[in-house]
């Protein structure tokens, strides 16, 4: 009985030890950054593959796409994961969701930056998309970064600073 008693708390807490390191371990999401650790603006990332985007230089007119990316798909994975930077902290990117676009997950990360380094009016976060899309046909993802201000509003009311199309075929 008594060595019940011990060798039960010990393995609940060795338990529960390892259950904290494999959180520790989780990875974090990857994404280049600039000089000061900022996450650099002028990318996103598909599928671990970078492509450019323009969100501060461009001359935006309201529905009309900045960028368009396509990418070709392997047909044994229907995921797409896009990470996206929110460059201004008064901005969010926003996704179109269709019949046959399903949002599995959403993350906003902030990226840790010393105080030496911060700039105001500079957001250090990121925003990642995980989507399952079709595998019959191409799809199109449509990505809004708008004003905070346009957050309560449907996706196709919403005035953006910048739209960003995705075109996924297999």
């Amino acid at each position: 009985v008594l060595v019940c008693v011990f060798t039960i708390p010990v393995v609940l807490f060795l338990g529960g030890c390892h259950e904290r390191s494999a959180l520790e371990e989780k990875k974090e999401i990857e994404f280049p950054v600039n000089e000061r650790g900022y996450p650099q603006n002028n990318i996103v990332i598909i599928n671990d593959t970078s492509y450019p985007i323009d969100i501060v230089g461009h001359s935006h007119i309201d529905s009309k796409v900045d960028s368009e990316i396509e990418i070709k798909m392997e047909k044994k994975s229907n995921i797409v994961e896009i990470v996206l930077p929110q460059y201004l902290p008064i901005n969010n990117w926003s996704i179109e969701e269709k019949e046959y676009v399903n949002l599995i997950s959403y993350n906003k990360t902030d990226f840790p930056i010393k105080d030496g380094d911060m700039i105001e009016g500079i957001s250090t976060a990121v925003q990642k998309f995980k989507i399952q899309v079709s595998t019959d046909e191409t799809t199109e993802i449509l990505l809004k970064w708008a004003n905070i201000n346009e957050v309560d509003k449907l996706f196709k009311d919403k005035k953006e600073d910048y739209l960003l199309k995705i075109s996924v075929s297999y």
